[in-house]
């Protein structure tokens, strides 16, 4: 939707103008009228237009000053003058300026309407123009190393699939791996002094671990690096590939030097950074490279010997080779009852945000393991179950869905796996409970759409009389929303735009209040804020092709 304003110290042409644009439903137009240049620029300072109609000759603040005020708040505005004959020198100085068109006074509504709409037409084609794109292509090269973070890290954390991993991907954020071969994972963290150190010290901590570690590693190998949290740091690596056509031997051959390379090198960046940074550096090396799909275990894994293994004290190098030797087949089997934290950081998030679907696929790889368990005395299992069904709890008491669930479902026993035959249907019934969630999710978002569109009808219907209250930024400002997104919310829940809307209650009031004979068309004009009779009667004709007048004598004729 485009906001046009249009100006003229005539109120009878500004009016007459505002009825006609906002009349035109190929476009969606929001309408402002001013009567000055001054009582423009207030708008301007509550709101954005992209096109501003105004008459070049009027007191106090002419059409070329307000030109100039524009410019200054608005750069991009269209801005289209109305002029005489006799202004055309006049107005030769204006359309040395961009974004700035004309038309004669003389041309009539038609030439408006297309003049209008050519305007909008530019806007749009300015969207795709090279220099916007050049800006965005710009930005987007600033913003690649967060983004190729922020991916790299989703698919370590299991958020983002494994299967999103391919070359196109890697290309567009600049990724320096082969997505289509395995990698290697080293996890580093950095062990804090006893003083606490400032966020903005510790960051400029990271990048000098970085470089340091990179001036090692990166002769060998090829690498990306990013810094999670405030301490930790993950590297993927792959061998540095000298030929397209190397052999299955010559590539476990490169992984194979990679490995011993890394297994010798690492105690020299820990050396590196305790002498250069004086930061004690704990690096926990996994033992093989990984397939992507196996990613977020892989990751899940080494983080765990970071957190449990090593502890935060001392700058140890570990591989997960190391550490295997003290994990039997039962603790092996423990491991896959756990639930990384990042998985039940996915449900919250899929629940939270509506996405049905993406849940309960979590969901089901969460629980995977406990559907084979036998007992339901199993502590680890209880561990998850809790975990699962606290974000359930969690978010129905945040919502205050308590009493609608309870009536539909039962929660006594979320909280109480014992009340459960077996750990499958108590996978189950979490379940039923999270499908019970988002029905009253979906009813809920549906029932405060209506409240808020129900509040914008009442409000127009009880205004009729002031335009300034019934258009889209106040509407918006109103339910405190975005006037683009009340615009589209207002269609999905009510089935027509709002401009639609509110000429068809100014019709349906019209009528009613034509059917007093008492009452002059010009108070009529006045109860609907049409201004003028003339304005009333030319939107009335156009609505039911006939004038007040007319509509009258059919009444009375009946």
């Amino acid at each position: 939707m485009y906001r046009l304003l249009v100006v003229d110290d005539e109120a009878i042409i500004a009016d007459g103008l505002a009825e006609v644009m906002q009349g035109v439903a190929d476009m969606e137009l929001d309408v402002y009228k001013a009567y000055s240049g001054v009582d423009a620029l207030k708008l301007f300072d509550n709101t954005r237009f992209d096109i501003v109609l105004t008459d070049i000759r009027m007191p106090d603040m002419d059409g070329l000053q307000l030109l100039e005020e524009i410019r200054t708040l608005s750069p991009r505005c269209r801005v289209i003058f109305l002029t005489g004959y006799n202004e055309f020198s006049y107005v030769y100085t204006a359309i040395q300026h961009e974004y700035v068109n004309y038309l004669l006074k003389t041309e009539g509504y038609d030439k408006v309407i297309q003049t209008v709409a050519q305007a909008v037409a530019d806007i749009e084609a300015e969207w795709h123009a090279e220099g916007l794109l050049e800006q965005a292509r710009e930005q987007s090269e600033k913003a690649k190393e967060l983004l190729r973070k922020e991916f790299l890290y989703g698919v370590l954390k299991g958020s983002i699939d494994a299967m999103e991993v391919n070359r196109e991907q890697f290309a567009a954020l600049d990724v320096p791996l082969r997505a289509d071969e395995s990698t290697l994972l080293l996890l580093g963290r950095v062990n804090q002094p006893t003083n606490r150190a400032s966020y903005s010290d510790k960051v400029k901590q990271l990048i000098r671990i970085r470089t340091v570690a990179c001036s090692y590693l990166t002769p060998y190998a090829e690498i990306v690096d990013f810094a999670h949290e405030q301490d930790e740091l993950v590297w993927m690596l792959q061998p540095r590939k000298l030929s397209e056509d190397q052999s299955t031997e010559a590539i476990e051959q490169d992984w194979s030097k990679l490995l011993r390379f890394l297994k010798g090198s690492l105690e020299l960046v820990q050396a590196a950074c305790k002498e250069s940074i004086d930061a004690e550096l704990s690096l926990v090396l996994d033992d093989s490279p990984m397939v992507w799909s196996d990613a977020a275990e892989r990751f899940a894994q080494i983080q765990m010997l970071m957190n449990y293994r090593i502890g935060r004290s001392h700058g140890l190098l570990l591989d997960k080779q190391a550490a295997r030797h003290d994990q039997d087949a039962e603790s092996q089997k423990l491991n896959r009852l756990r639930v990384r934290p990042a998985m039940l950081e996915l449900l919250t998030e899929r629940l939270e945000q509506g996405r049905k679907e993406e849940f309960f696929k979590t969901l089901s790889e969460a629980t995977v393991a406990l559907r084979e368990l036998h007992t339901m005395h199993h502590v680890q299992a209880q561990e998850v179950y809790y975990a699962i069904a606290l974000i359930l709890f969690s978010y129905t008491n945040r919502w205050e869905l308590s009493n609608e669930a309870n009536a539909v479902i039962g929660l006594h026993k979320l909280m109480r796996p014992d009340e459960h035959a077996s750990w499958a249907v108590a996978i189950d019934y979490l379940s039923k409970v999270g499908n019970v969630l988002f029905q009253l999710q979906d009813q809920e978002e549906e029932r405060k759409a209506s409240g808020v569109i129900s509040l914008i009808q009442k409000h127009i219907q009880t205004n009729l009389q002031d335009p300034d209250e019934i258009t889209l930024v106040r509407l918006a400002n109103l339910v405190y929303f975005n006037p683009s997104y009340l615009s589209r919310l207002f269609k999905q829940v009510a089935g027509m735009n709002l401009s639609e809307y509110i000429a068809e209650a100014r019709l349906t009031r019209a009528k009613r209040l034509l059917e007093d004979p008492n009452l002059k068309v010009q108070e009529v004009a006045d109860r609907l804020g049409y201004g003028t009779a003339t304005n009333f009667t030319r939107s009335f004709r156009k609505a039911v092709n006939m004038t007040p007048q007319e509509y009258r004598l059919t009444l009375a004729n009946r």
